[in-house]
């Protein structure tokens, strides 16, 4: 998949191998094989006004170009010793935050393991009251039951009863990833799901600004208009938190002037904090914007 394709895909919620059941319905690092993955790729294709070319070294004319060699030549000086560094993570040479959402996403041989403590703590789901330890635990096992396609009607039905009893951020996103993208064989309910989505951005959840803001990025058909300036705004909002996908899709926007005034200088330094985080079409971006003639 070209560059041009891939650039603007999520990346963050890393799906491992062992979920393969639903892969194709998940993110992966190197692909991403949904129908919320062609929907992007085709956003890009229609409406990228502005293209980068690594190849030829032709760059789109904009007002700030010297910033922006001022900006890469930051990175410039070190970036052998980047480069090698990028390439020792590969290794696991240092430990990476994790590209997934949810962050842990437990296997069904630990299922049973988090089930027994969910016993001994005497947590329900349906109970009014709910320690943090138990929606904690709630939350691991219907993790577990969707992504791993264990049981994901139980586990969505888990996930609503955190959101709606115990008001759990979380669990309002992954109702809101599960309706919009149709994850674990259910039927996309997209209006129900984003309904989820900003009720955890009105809580504050960085997740869900990241993840409502690719719902304004490539909009749904009948349910969302495509709004760049929100889907940014959302975007800017979650990098200002450190969410690491955020970052690239707020540079993406930046480079491209979708949402916002194109200005390439100001989107280098969150691209770098994204790739330097893990973030590996952040770190081909990088690459691209290094080699290029007109910034040399």
């Amino acid at each position: 998949m070209s560059m041009l394709l891939t650039k603007a895909i999520r990346v963050d919620r890393l799906v491992l191998t062992a979920s393969a059941a639903v892969g194709s319905a998940l993110i992966l690092v190197g692909g991403y094989n949904s129908t919320r993955c062609e929907k992007m790729s085709d956003h890009r294709i229609r409406k990228r006004s502005t293209v980068i070319k690594a190849n030829t070294g032709v760059v789109a004319i904009h007002p700030k170009r010297a910033n922006t060699r001022e900006e890469l030549s930051k990175i410039r000086g070190g970036q052998d010793e980047i480069f090698r560094r990028w390439e020792l993570d590969e290794d696991g040479w240092r430990e990476l935050p994790a590209r997934a959402w949810p962050k842990y996403q437990p296997n069904p041989e630990q299922l049973a393991g988090i089930q027994v403590e969910v016993e001994r703590h005497g947590c329900k789901a349906s109970s009014p009251s709910s320690t943090d330890i138990c929606q904690s635990l709630l939350f691991n096992v219907a993790t577990a039951l969707v992504f791993y396609s264990v049981d994901p009607v139980a586990g969505f039905q888990q996930y609503e009863q955190l959101a709606w009893r115990h008001g759990n951020v979380d669990a309002m996103v992954a109702c809101g990833i599960i309706l919009v993208e149709g994850l674990g064989g259910f039927r996309h309910r997209e209006a129900e799901g984003v309904d989820w989505l900003q009720k955890a951005v009105t809580l504050e959840s960085t997740q869900g600004m990241y993840e409502l803001g690719t719902v304004y990025y490539t909009g749904i058909d009948d349910v969302v208009d495509e709004d760049p300036e929100v889907a940014f705004s959302l975007f800017q909002k979650a990098a200002d938190k450190g969410h690491v996908g955020a970052m690239y899709m707020m540079a993406d926007c930046l480079i491209e002037g979708e949402g916002t005034k194109m200005d390439v200088a100001r989107a280098i330094p969150l691209l770098y904090q994204a790739a330097d985080q893990g973030h590996r079409y952040a770190r081909q971006r990088v690459r691209e914007l290094l080699n290029m003639k007109a910034y040399k």
